[in-house]
């Protein structure tokens, strides 16, 4: 047999209902006020992982593209220095060709044995090029100028590797080590590259015997085209990898795009729908309101006890 229901009991029932209505009235108006339709994890759990989610993926996006910069920025650098070095190079084959005619006197092969030397010092100058403070030919050794001043030998880390991560698991080696394009420098023990090139150029004027103007010509010449090769591959494969960083920052801006609508979708309010629900929540709590005002109202038997 079902209990009688007393109007103590409709009225506490009905408490509840208000009260829940009004909770429920507060969070869509705090929704609508924010903009914001997750304010408190518990409004919608799954909702709120998914945001955490979609927040954390947006900021790998944002952190893998300042990255890119950061990379291209060295890799500039990197590139403005092989082209400064690629312009020494064209400079002294032009006064080799010159120190290597017989036409010259001593005193004026002595003057291109200078220019020579001021070369070495610019070359050295492009291999010690810098990059937010860090040297960009010094392998691992980016506080360690390649080429210390008074010195032509190179002095940092000749395997050390300089990488940039660009997305997840997704690492790129952004260096081109010194000691590989314009060589160690040191005079006792020639390398064939660069700097050595060029001590053996200024070496030969220096002497102005038949046997080293042969040398300016057979050797040194071929040695300044050997050089350059070696300079334009390492700018091809500067180029090669800033062509991949830009493709990868395009990627990721895409990435950071479509994530951003998806977090946008997922917290903020509908506002158009966000008022519909206010409304109607509204119009029910009214209802419940002048429902509850009659139950309220003391019946005849309530004075009759």
């Amino acid at each position: 047999m079902l209990g009688r229901v007393t109007n103590n009991t409709m009225a506490r029932t009905l408490l509840g209902d208000i009260t829940s209505l009004t909770s429920r009235i507060a969070r869509t108006q705090e929704s609508i006020s924010s903009g914001r339709q997750l304010t408190a994890p518990s409004d919608d759990p799954l909702g709120t992982q998914r945001s955490l989610g979609l927040r954390s993926a947006v900021e790998g996006a944002q952190q893998h593209q300042r990255n890119i910069d950061e990379a291209t920025g060295w890799l500039e650098t990197t590139d403005d220095a092989l082209s400064d070095a690629a312009s020494v190079i064209n400079r002294a084959r032009e006064l080799t060709v010159q120190g290597a005619s017989d036409s010259l006197g001593p005193d004026q092969r002595q003057a291109i044995a200078l220019e020579i030397d001021q070369l070495i010092e610019a070359v050295k100058e492009s291999a010690n090029a810098t990059f937010q403070g860090t040297y960009v030919f010094s392998g691992a050794a980016t506080t360690t100028a390649p080429y210390a001043a008074g010195s032509n030998v190179f002095g940092a880390d000749p395997s050390g590797t300089v990488a940039r991560t660009i997305g997840p698991g997704v690492s790129v080696k952004i260096n081109t080590n010194a000691n590989d394009i314009f060589g160690s420098g040191a005079p006792a023990a020639p390398d064939g590259k660069l700097i050595s090139t060029l001590q053996s150029i200024s070496a030969h004027l220096k002497t102005d015997t038949p046997a080293a103007h042969d040398a300016l010509r057979n050797g040194d010449l071929a040695d300044l085209s050997a050089n350059l090769d070696t300079l334009s591959q390492a700018r091809a494969t500067v180029g090669a990898v800033m062509s991949r960083l830009d493709s990868a920052k395009n990627r990721l801006a895409d990435v950071e795009l479509t994530t951003t609508k998806l977090l946008s979708e997922t917290e903020d309010t509908d506002l158009a729908k966000a008022v519909l629900d206010l409304t109607n929540q509204q119009n029910v709590y009214q209802a419940a309101l002048r429902s509850g005002a009659s139950i309220i109202q003391p019946s005849l038997l309530d004075f009759l006890r």
